[in-house]
């Protein structure tokens, strides 16, 4: 995976991989390689995601010293 990947691009990656493994058409190998980048995928996508929300939740928070 390309750690320059954005999220959009992982989450639109993510979704294929999605679509490969529902229709059921790989084989077996196939699938376990795209279930791994799909793991990876996720992982990326939360980590990116829980870094925005902490973001947020700085931004958001009332100044302590106010």
């Amino acid at each position: 995976m390309n750690q320059k990947m954005t999220f959009e691009e992982a989450l639109s990656r993510l979704q294929e991989i999605t679509e490969k493994l529902e229709s059921g058409e790989e084989g077996l190998d196939a699938s376990l390689r795209l279930f791994e980048e799909g793991a990876k995928l996720s992982a990326f996508c939360k980590k990116k995601l829980d870094t925005a929300e902490q973001k947020v939740r700085t931004l958001t928070q009332p100044d302590e010293q106010e």
